[in-house]
């Protein structure tokens, strides 16, 4: 059995939306693939887990290798091993009509997600004009997007680097205010992220 195991979140909307993206997984694969979050007490015994995190952090080096151990199931790197792989899918999405687009990468924060950054920052050439900002850390959404009106840059994608909906997305888009941003989907809400998740368990 294979396992995505979240940080879980008192939204509804993000252990739904785990749920979900499980069922849609087990459809790809052929085989049972089941949601765990951090609270539970513990997983399926021989479970193959895969962590939900985009980032290094405590969840990713102390929570959910203390959870694996504790239920005797076998954990996979995380999504942050994959920073590449999750870079790519974010620039195929903003980049899916024209490579002449204004991005802003929106991150959680840039502490522990290091890895990310530097995959989003490597490919920096596949846009017109890249910038990333962070939630918690500077430079904020908010001030890049200040910082790119007062410059007069528009139209702006804003492409959340968040897995799922919940406060995280709602306290970026109230960064994000503005005619002329579009703020797409969170990375698991878009076409193709079922399959990558897929191919991590394959």
């Amino acid at each position: 059995m294979n396992i995505l195991l979240a940080h879980g979140s008192s939204d509804a909307r993000h252990a739904c939306e785990v749920r979900e993206l499980a069922e849609k997984v087990s459809v790809l694969l052929g085989k049972e693939v089941g949601a765990a979050f951090l609270s539970d007490d513990t997983l399926p015994k021989g479970a193959r887990v895969l962590p939900l995190f985009l980032g290094h952090g405590q969840h990713g080096s102390v929570d959910a290798p203390a959870l694996a151990e504790k239920s005797g199931a076998i954990l996979l790197p995380s999504l942050a091993a994959h920073a590449d792989a999750m870079a790519e899918f974010a620039y195929d999405r903003v980049t899916a009509e024209t490579r002449r687009v204004k991005v802003l990468f929106g991150l959680y924060r840039y502490a522990g997600f290091e890895a990310l950054y530097a995959a989003l920052h490597a490919r920096i050439n596949r846009c017109t004009l890249v910038a990333h900002g962070a939630l918690h850390g500077e430079p904020t959404v908010a001030s890049v997007l200040d910082l790119w009106r007062e410059d007069g840059v528009s139209p702006i994608k804003l492409q959340p680097m968040l897995l799922f909906n919940g406060k995280s997305l709602d306290e970026m888009t109230a960064q994000a205010k503005g005619e002329d941003i579009e703020i797409l989907p969170v990375l698991s809400q878009s076409t193709g992220f079922p399959e990558l998740i897929a191919s991590l368990l394959d």
